[in-house]
C-alpha cells in the first residue's frame, strides 16, 4: 500500500489574520474612541472643560478619569471602560444621524420632488449599522 503523506497543518489557501482579544482590546483604541467622542462635541476654545464634562457623563467616568483615558495616561483602562467609552461615542452618532434623518424629513416635506429619498435611504442604512455595532 502507497501511503500519501500530507502536512495537514500547511495549509495552501490563505487566511486573514485572526484577531486576538489583545488586538480587540488595547489602550489605544480606548483613547482613540474618547479623543473621537471628544472631538465631535467641542465646539471651541473655550468650550473644552463643558465638551468633558458632557463626555464623561456620557461615558459614565468622572471628568479627571476622562481627561486622562483622553489624554493615554490611563495605562491599563478595563474592558468596561472600554465598552462605556465605546458605547458613548455609538450613542452619539445615532443621534446625530437621527437629527440629520430629521433634517431630511423636512426637507422632504418641502420639496416633494423626490430629491431627498436617496439621501433618506442612505441614512436609514447608516442608522442600522449603528444599530447592529451598538447591539455588538
Amino acid at each position: 500500500m502507497n501511503w500519501m503523506k500530507s502536512n495537514q497543518n500547511g495549509s495552501t489557501k490563505k487566511q486573514g489574520k485572526q484577531m486576538s482579544l489583545v488586538d480587540a482590546y488595547s489602550p489605544d483604541r480606548a483613547s482613540s474612541y474618547a479623543k473621537k467622542l471628544f472631538q465631535m462635541i467641542v465646539k471651541g476654545w473655550g468650550d473644552a472643560p463643558l465638551a468633558v464634562e458632557e463626555c464623561a457623563k456620557r461615558s459614565r467616568m468622572s471628568e479627571r478619569s476622562f481627561e486622562r483615558l483622553m489624554k493615554g495616561e490611563t495605562k491599563d483602562p478595563r474592558l468596561t471602560v472600554l465598552g462605556r467609552v465605546r458605547g458613548a461615542y455609538l450613542e452619539f452618532c445615532h443621534e446625530q444621524i437621527a437629527r440629520l434623518q430629521h433634517e431630511i424629513h423636512i426637507e422632504m416635506t418641502r420639496n416633494s420632488d423626490g430629491s431627498f429619498e436617496d439621501l433618506a435611504a442612505e441614512a436609514e442604512a447608516l442608522a442600522a449599522k449603528i444599530r447592529q455595532a451598538k447591539g455588538r
